[in-house]
C-alpha cells in the first residue's frame, strides 16, 4: 500500500506511477516541485511571468512525454530543464535583466556533472579572456573577477565611463564570436558579468 503522505512517496515511485498514466502521481510531482523550480528561474530572471511561463512548460512537457522520458533522477531532471529553458530565453532575447549576478541555483551542488561543466566553462572563458586586447582584457577582468561597477573601473584606470562600456562590449562581442552563441549565454550566467 502506498503512503498517503507527499513526503513519504519516492521521486522513483512517483515517476513510475506518471509514466502509467497515474495523474495523481504527476500532481505530487508538481506540488512536491512547483515551487522550488519556480524560485531557481526567478533567482536568476527576476521576472515572475517569464518564470511561471518556464514552469509551466516543463511541466507540461514532462506529462507530454511521460510514456517515453527515461527520468533516473527527478531532481536533476526537472533543475537541468529549468536551467536550459532559463538559458534558452535570454538567448532568444525573450526577456531582459541586469539582475544576473547571483546565480548559485544555476549549477547544483549535488550535480558533480554540473560543477564539472561549470569549470569546463570557466576554463574557456579564461582563454577567450587571455586572447583580448590588453586594455580590454583588463577592464573586462575588473568587471567580471572583481565585480566592479563601471564607473569604479573608470576611476581606477582614470578613463572615462563610455570608454569602459566600450571595451566590456567589445569584450562580449569578441567573446560570443569565439565561444559560440549557447556557451556565451551560459558564461554570462556562470560568472555573474551581464548588467555591468
Amino acid at each position: 500500500m502506498k503512503p498517503d503522505n507527499l513526503q513519504l512517496w519516492p521521486d522513483s515511485l512517483l515517476v513510475s506511477d506518471m509514466q502509467s498514466n497515474n495523474r495523481s502521481a504527476f500532481e505530487k510531482i508538481y506540488n512536491r516541485y512547483w515551487s522550488k523550480l519556480y524560485l531557481s528561474a526567478y533567482h536568476i530572471l527576476r521576472n515572475k511571468e517569464a518564470s511561471e511561463d518556464i514552469i509551466q512548460e516543463i511541466f507540461v512537457s514532462l506529462w507530454i512525454k511521460r510514456g517515453h522520458t527515461s527520468v533516473d533522477n527527478l531532481s536533476n531532471y526537472l533543475f537541468t530543464s529549468v536551467r536550459f529553458q532559463v538559458f534558452k530565453a535570454i538567448r532568444d532575447g525573450k526577456l531582459r535583466t541586469d539582475l544576473l549576478h547571483d546565480t548559485d541555483l544555476l549549477v547544483s551542488p549535488h550535480n558533480a556533472e554540473n560543477t564539472l561543466t561549470e569549470k569546463e566553462i570557466e576554463q574557456r572563458l579564461d582563454e577567450s579572456i587571455r586572447l583580448l586586447p590588453e586594455k580590454c582584457r583588463e577592464i573586462f577582468i575588473l568587471s567580471r573577477k572583481e565585480q566592479l561597477s563601471v564607473k569604479e573601473i573608470a576611476a581606477r584606470l582614470n578613463i572615462s565611463p563610455k570608454t569602459v562600456e566600450n571595451q566590456i562590449t567589445i569584450a562580449l562581442r569578441r567573446l560570443r564570436t569565439d565561444m559560440g552563441e549557447f556557451l556565451f549565454w551560459a558564461v554570462l550566467l556562470l560568472a555573474g558579468i551581464w548588467g555591468k
